[in-house]
C-alpha cells in the first residue's frame, strides 16, 4: 500500500490530463456550460485519469 500511494503521488500528471480532457468534452458537447456540466466534467475527467493511472501501475505489477 505505501509503495501505491508513493506512485500515486508522482503520477497526479495523468489525473490532470484526464480532468483536462472532460472539460474539453464538455465544453464541445454542450453550448452553454453550467454547473451540472462542469460536474460531469470533473467525473469524466476523474475517472479516465484514475483509469490511465491504474493500467500503469497494474502492468508494473505484473512485471515484478
Amino acid at each position: 500500500m505505501k509503495i501505491y500511494l508513493k506512485e500515486r503521488y508522482k503520477t497526479y500528471i495523468s489525473i490532470i490530463f484526464g480532468l483536462l480532457i472532460g472539460f474539453i468534452v464538455v465544453t464541445f458537447s454542450f453550448g452553454k456550460p453550467d454547473y451540472k456540466s462542469a460536474v460531469v466534467a470533473i467525473l469524466i475527467g476523474l475517472i479516465i485519469g484514475e483509469l490511465h493511472f491504474y493500467s500503469r501501475w497494474l502492468i508494473r505489477q505484473k512485471r515484478e
